[in-house]
């Protein structure tokens, strides 16, 4: 069952999210005769072959997430959040919809560190233990914890991957 807050994949009859701890709801089935809805990528346009899919598999945009909200800016990619909710960010493909930007970068940890946004509307980033580290304007970010992010401020992990807190 995938989680509509964080995307996580979770085993089948689980209650609740295995990363966000969100409960977990089975859609009804519903009959229709009207023709399903063309969903697009809100960054380039490509038609969604899959209403489940996490990411554009054109551009690999995150998707789930309104345009224009939350989200974690990186070169030539985004990362939007939901709002409330978190996002994992590393190679890992099980649990990051960001792998596939990620995977390149073999300094980034599987599980390197967690952006989300909390129900008030604040924003927040938690390194999850990586080998190199996470950053907020170049300080680092203790192993575990979760330290307030802001408009404007940089994101880094590892030594060389940047992104841009946008609101």
């Amino acid at each position: 069952m995938i989680c509509a807050v964080c995307g996580h994949g979770n085993p089948a009859g689980a209650a609740t999210c295995q990363i966000c701890g969100n409960p977990l709801v089975v859609a009804a089935r519903q009959e229709t005769t009207q023709a399903p809805a063309v969903l697009t990528c809100p960054s380039c346009g490509a038609t969604v072959p899959d209403p489940a899919n996490l990411v554009c598999v054109e551009c690999l945009t995150t998707l789930g997430a309104p345009p224009g909200g939350p989200s974690v800016a990186f070169t030539g990619w985004r990362v939007a959040l939901p709002n409330p909710g978190s996002v994992l960010l590393g190679r890992d493909p099980e649990q990051s919809p960001s792998a596939g930007h990620l995977a390149p970068h073999d300094n980034v940890s599987r599980r390197h560190a967690t952006v989300g946004v909390e129900p008030d509307g604040s924003m927040w980033v938690r390194d999850e233990y990586s080998a190199n580290g996470t950053f907020v304007n170049d300080v680092p970010v203790p192993a575990g914890r979760t330290v307030p992010v802001s408009a404007g401020d940089r994101v880094r992990l590892a030594s060389d991957v940047e992104a841009v807190v946008e609101p």
